[in-house]
């Protein structure tokens, strides 16, 4: 199976100020993912597991996944990862105030059933979005728009009423592309809160070593649940060779977060490392291909709450 993603970008006008959380990715997830469920599910069983409907519901399709009996990784897949990552701004010092007439913009890319599951997406952010978010924001969902590198289509817009389903998606190996000469340089940004943990250890500050191991951990786990194929690069060579790869110079720092659990009913931690680092080596061209595949599905911990958003520059 061919990997594709598609980038979705939603546009909505604030219609009742209120605040929002300095990083507001886990109260949007949240709320979605509950609305989602509302809108979609028919038995109304409290978990999704023992369903008949689990393998096509698009509530589990999007965010509970489960491998089908005769999915050849099944057995290497503890869980299915989640078929999208959600993007929303970096960490503001302070909550954020936002007034009426305010916009509010978020993206969501997806990977994954991306056209069947537009209008039950699209439905479950207005019914988030008027309903509000943080404390007391409420907006009105105007346009989303899929990003690709051609430009931008429309797929919606509030005034027409429709939403299209003939969704352009951009092929793993135009994600993929990269530089053919050799690279001595780059630098890595961590633009929102990048969540590594290796053999139970929280990373920081991120090494490229680490940055590598997580990537490829991440990376293989997509190709193996939705390409249904071994990845294209060699994810041993590369993290033994990203072990040689030191950092110049940079700047991190880890942010705490914090988001409630309704599932747990507690408030759980989910900091990270926001900041920058250049890295150098012989030869970092071959590292290009996965790290540029991160910067669209996230590296780390929580993508589907924002987390682990990366920009690579050279």
């Amino acid at each position: 199976m061919l990997l594709t993603l598609t980038r979705l970008r939603f546009e909505s006008e604030v219609v009742k100020e209120g605040t929002l959380p300095r990083f507001f990715g886990p109260a949007l997830r949240g709320a979605l993912g509950l609305n989602f469920r509302r809108i979609v599910c028919v038995t109304h069983l409290s978990e999704c597991e023992p369903c008949l409907l689990r393998f096509q519901c698009p509530y589990p399709r999007l965010f509970e996944l489960f491998a089908p009996p005769d999915h050849p990784f099944a057995k290497r897949l503890s869980q299915m990862p989640r078929p999208f990552a959600l993007q929303v701004p970096p960490p503001a010092q302070t909550a954020v105030n936002f007034s009426e007439g305010d916009p509010l913009l978020f993206r969501l890319t997806l990977w994954h059933h991306a056209e069947s599951l537009l209008p039950y997406i699209v439905v479950a952010v207005q019914r988030t979005l008027e309903q509000g978010i943080g404390k007391g924001v409420q907006a009105r969902l105007q346009r989303v728009f899929a990003e690709h590198p051609d430009g931008e289509t429309k797929v919606f817009c509030a005034d027409e009423g429709i939403v299209t389903t003939a969704l352009p998606s951009v092929p793993i190996g135009q994600v993929m592309e990269c530089l053919s000469s050799p690279l001595s340089h780059l630098t890595v940004r961590f633009v929102t809160p990048t969540r590594i943990d290796i053999g139970g250890k929280l990373q920081n500050p991120i090494t490229f070593g680490a940055l590598i191991k997580a990537a490829n951990e991440r990376g293989r786990a997509l190709f193996w649940a939705y390409g249904r194929r071994e990845p294209p690069w060699d994810g041993k060579a590369l993290v033994q060779a990203a072990e040689r790869v030191r950092q110049t110079e940079g700047e991190q720092v880890w942010w705490d977060l914090k988001r409630f659990s309704r599932r747990q009913q507690e408030e759980l931690k989910v900091g990270g490392i926001i900041g920058w680092a250049n890295f150098a080596g012989d030869d970092l061209t071959k590292f290009l291909p996965l790290l540029n595949f991160m910067t669209w599905v996230h590296v780390g911990k929580l993508a589907t709450m924002g987390l682990g958003q990366i920009a690579i520059t050279y």
